[in-house]
């Protein structure tokens, strides 16, 4: 399974459910399952937040399901159409999204957030997960 790693507390909005959109300034060329890795950098937290949030693991898997540019979805939600695959509502709901920004917007679908986190190290791009180390 491919894996993408993400800094705090995005990875965990995404595990939470909250967040829906993975922003990027490149184009995976992939779609299919991925691991939501939350990464070691702190930089977005304050000490207090420290401790809510766990760094270094897999906490959950989702489905890529594809990735738009955010001008793209702009121009077609302002003309209340689909792209590609994507149906308008599906459109409205990424450009209404509080976390779609750009350039490049990651739609992850079927998240599902692990009950037992996997300690891991994180890599830059999508990397390989074994996913046979869920435990769940």
């Amino acid at each position: 399974m491919k894996a993408i790693t993400i800094s705090q507390p995005y990875a965990s909005l995404i595990a939470d459910g909250e967040k829906i959109v993975e922003n990027r300034t490149w184009h995976p060329g992939y779609t299919g399952p991925l691991a939501i890795h939350a990464g070691l950098g702190t930089q977005y937290l304050s000490p207090q937040e420290l401790e809510r949030y766990p760094t270094g693991k897999v906490l959950a898997v989702c489905v890529l399901v594809g990735c738009l540019h955010i001008n793209t979805i702009r121009a077609a939600y302002q003309k209340g159409e689909g792209v590609g695959e994507f149906p308008a509502e599906t459109i409205a709901k990424l450009a209404k999204h509080k976390h779609t920004e750009g350039p490049y917007c990651w739609l992850l679908e079927k998240i599902t957030k692990l009950k037992h986190p996997v300690m891991i190290g994180g890599r830059q791009k999508l990397w390989n997960f074994d996913e046979t180390r869920i435990t769940e």
